[in-house]
C-alpha cells in the first residue's frame, strides 16, 4: 500500500454529505493514477449497514469497514481500534479525512504514538465561527479539541484546507507557522451533462443541505418571500438535524402558500435533476451568524456549476470571487444584501447573461477543479513532505490555480 486513508463515511453511505462524498472523489483520483490504498471507515449509513463490496472506489482501494453502533454521526465502533491500529501499524503515511470524530481522532493519536507521518483534511471543523461557538457554548468539546484534536494536528505533516478562511481558522488555533496545504476540493464532472435553461414562468431556485441553523436555510427565505415574484418558486432538499429549527422552517413553507416545495432527502439522480430545473442555486451558510459558519467549501456550488446553473452564495466560503468569473452573485450576510442579490438574479432573465453565467460556471469546473490534478497536488506533500508547496498564499493565487 502506498497510503492509508481514514474517514468516517464513506459513499454510498446516506445522509452524511460533503466530507465522505469528498473522501471518495480524492481516492478515485488517487486509484486513477494508479496509487495503491487502504480505506477504512464505518458502515454508517441512515439506508443500512454498508458492506465492503459495494464501496466502489477503484481496484487499487482495500476498502475496510468497522461495525457502527450508539454514536452514529461520529462512526462510533469499538472495531475501528484494532482495525485502525493495524493501518497506521502498516502503511507509510496516512490521510485522515476530518477532526473530532472517533476514527479521525483514533487514527490521529494511533499515527502520533507510532511517529507514522499524516495529513488532516479537517473538513469544516476549524472554521473561525465554529471554533468560536464552540469555545463558548461547547466547554467539553472545547477541551476534546484542547487535549486531543489540537496537539495531534501540531504534528501532521500538513493540515488541508480548502479556503483561505478555513486556512484563517487553522492559524487561529495552531499559530501563524502552522503547516497548510491550501488546496480545493475537485469534482469529476465527465460524466455531467450541462442542463438546458428550465422552462416555465418565474425565477425556480434550489437549496441542498441540511435544514440547520449553520446553513442559514430560515433567514435567506425570510429575504426571498419579501422580493419574490408570483410565479417564483423555492425547492429545498435535504433531511433536517435540528428539531426546533425543522419546526421554524415549516412555519415559512407554510407561510410560502405554496411557492416553496420541501423535498427531503434526494438521491444523487434526484439532485442532479432538480438543480437541471433551477435557474440557481442557493448557499447561504452563515447568514444566521448565531449558528456559526461551518460550510468551509461547499461541494453543491461545483455540482451545480458543473450542470451549468449559476450560484447565489454566502461572503466567506470558498466562493468569494464567484462573480470576478461571472458564475453568479455574492451576498453579504444581511438581510438586505440577499434582497439585492436576489433583485440582480431575476434581472438576469433568460437571455444571453445568464446562458454566459452557465457557460462560465461549467469552464471554471472543468479548468480549475479536476479532481485528477488537484488530487496530484495533495499526493506530492502527503508523499514526498514538499514544504515548498504548501501554500500560504491569497485564495486566487493559491486554491484556484
Amino acid at each position: 500500500m502506498d497510503v492509508g486513508i481514514v474517514t468516517t463515511h464513506i459513499p454510498p453511505a446516506k445522509g452524511y454529505g460533503g466530507v465522505s462524498v469528498t473522501a471518495s472523489v480524492l481516492t478515485k483520483a488517487w486509484a486513477e493514477r494508479d496509487h495503491k490504498m487502504v480505506l477504512v471507515a464505518s458502515d454508517e449509513s441512515i439506508a443500512g449497514r454498508l458492506r465492503p463490496e459495494q464501496v466502489f472506489l477503484g481496484e487499487q482501494v482495500d476498502v475496510r469497514l468497522y461495525r457502527c453502533y450508539g454514536f452514529r454521526r461520529w462512526g462510533f465502533g469499538l472495531g475501528a481500534i484494532p482495525m485502525l491500529f493495524k493501518l497506521c501499524l502498516q502503511a507509510p503515511v496516512v490521510y485522515i479525512h476530518g477532526i473530532a470524530t472517533w476514527p479521525s481522532t483514533l487514527a490521529a493519536i494511533f499515527c502520533t504514538l507510532l511517529r507514522r507521518p499524516f495529513m488532516v483534511a479537517v473538513h469544516g471543523g476549524l472554521m473561525p465561527e465554529h471554533v468560536e461557538l464552540i469555545r463558548r457554548q461547547k466547554p467539553h468539546k472545547w477541551l476534546y479539541y484542547q487535549w486531543l484534536t489540537f496537539p495531534t494536528l501540531r504534528r501532521a505533516i500538513a493540515v488541508h484546507c480548502t479556503s483561505e478562511t478555513e486556512s484563517e481558522g487553522v492559524r487561529n488555533v495552531l499559530g501563524e507557522d502552522a503547516r497548510i496545504l491550501l488546496v480545493p476540493n475537485g469534482i469529476d464532472s465527465r460524466d455531467i451533462q450541462v442542463a438546458e435553461y428550465p422552462g416555465g414562468a418565474g425565477m425556480k431556485l434550489c437549496f441542498l443541505g441540511h435544514i440547520q441553523q449553520e446553513k442559514g436555510i430560515n433567514a435567506f427565505i425570510r429575504a426571498w418571500l419579501k422580493v419574490r415574484q408570483p410565479a417564483d418558486r423555492l425547492v429545498i432538499a435535504g433531511r433536517s438535524v435540528d428539531g426546533a429549527y425543522f419546526e421554524e422552517f415549516l412555519a415559512l413553507v407554510e407561510q410560502a402558500q405554496g411557492a416553496i416545495s420541501y423535498r427531503g432527502y434526494l438521491e444523487r439522480d434526484e439532485v442532479m435533476a432538480l438543480l437541471a430545473s433551477s435557474h440557481f442555486l442557493v448557499l447561504p451558510s452563515g447568514l444566521e451568524e448565531a449558528g456559526g459558519m461551518r460550510e468551509n467549501f461547499g461541494n453543491v456550488v461545483a455540482e451545480a456549476m458543473a450542470v451549468g446553473r449559476p450560484v447565489l452564495v454566502a461572503r466567506g466560503l470558498a466562493w468569494d470571487h464567484l462573480e470576478s468569473f461571472g458564475a453568479g452573485f455574492v451576498f453579504d450576510r444581511t438581510e438586505a444584501s440577499v434582497c439585492e442579490v436576489l433583485r440582480k438574479a431575476q434581472a438576469v432573465g433568460d437571455g444571453l447573461k445568464w446562458e454566459q453565467m452557465s457557460w462560465s460556471g461549467r469552464q471554471y469546473v472543468e479548468q480549475q477543479l479536476d479532481p485528477i490534478k488537484l488530487g496530484e497536488r495533495v499526493w506530492q506533500v502527503l508523499k514526498n513532505g514538499n514544504q515548498a508547496n504548501l501554500l500560504q498564499q491569497p485564495a486566487e493565487e493559491s486554491s484556484y490555480e
